[in-house]
């Protein structure tokens, strides 16, 4: 869901994070979560946050407090008075996948450095966290079937890659889908409409396909996605080819390559090669 994001800045002011370790700060409200058990709620959620945390070495010490809402999930630009990431679920008992889906989505948005800004090419970062989501529950089907945070919770294992699978054929995904014939044909109505949900999740399907190869170059490269923002519009071409030259590894560099091919696209940075 669209708001104003917070600024890349945030990323810089970060300490630097192990794999696996509990640097980062979870605060789960005592609010009504129905079935599920605070402790339980927290269980999940870290679990879903360390799929991408070790990955990132700009996000140093992240402190979030996750609240509940009656509308759509999202990541508040203000931050708490004692400088937590606000972020609000709809979900509650044990739906374990809703969980996991909400979350990562939203961390998508506090990996791309979320901030002000024109919103005519919002639809692709809103893409990309559609495709942390289905790169989470695809990460914690395997994690849990090895090391789920509770040991009678292995079995739940399966129902992660179930619900993301769901979600591609709900969909209604297409087999033949070529993604650089629907952007052209598309690019007008998605500089207006970031939030076309069943088209932003078959970009995704189409963005794993890459960022699951690699995912750390991947990850890392989209905390630069937004370093150019402003509050003017650019062509899809021209975001892109921003996005690229911001990257400072060369890793992070090839990746948005792959997105720019992935979309048949021909910037600056492909012409000079």
């Amino acid at each position: 869901m669209i708001y104003p994001r917070v600024p890349v800045l945030l990323f810089i002011i970060f300490s630097s994070l192990i794999p696996k370790t509990n640097a980062y700060e979870l605060t789960i409200l005592k609010q009504s979560w129905g079935k599920a058990k605070l402790s339980e709620v927290q269980a999940v959620l870290r679990s879903t946050a360390e799929q991408f945390i070790p990955l990132i070495k700009e996000l140093k010490e992240l402190k979030f407090v996750v609240s509940k809402t009656s509308s759509s999930p999202i990541v508040l630009y203000k931050r708490t008075k004692n400088g937590e990431l606000q972020i609000k679920l709809n979900t509650k008992d044990r739906f374990w996948c809703q969980y996991v889906f909400q979350f990562a989505h939203e961390l998508g948005h506090v990996l791309c450095g979320f901030k002000k800004g024109n919103p005519s090419n919002q639809w692709f970062e809103e893409s990309l966290c559609e495709a942390a989501s289905l790169y989470a529950l695809k990460r914690l089907s395997i994690q849990w079937s090895v090391s789920p945070p509770y040991q009678n919770w292995k079995d739940y294992a399966p129902e992660f890659l179930k619900y993301r699978n769901q979600r591609i054929k709900n969909s209604q995904f297409p087999n033949d889908f070529q993604l650089p014939v629907w952007w052209k044909k598309n690019s007008n109505t998605l500089s207006k409409n970031h939030a076309l949900r069943k088209q932003n999740l078959w970009v995704a399907v189409k963005l794993l396909g890459i960022i699951e190869q690699k995912p750390e170059s991947a990850w890392s490269a989209c905390t630069w996605i937004n370093y150019t923002k402003s509050g003017r519009s650019k062509t899809f071409e021209k975001y892109l080819s921003d996005w690229q030259r911001a990257c400072p590894k060369l890793s992070q560099k090839k990746f948005v390559d792959q997105v720019i091919n992935l979309f048949g696209i021909s910037t600056n940075q492909n012409k000079n090669k």
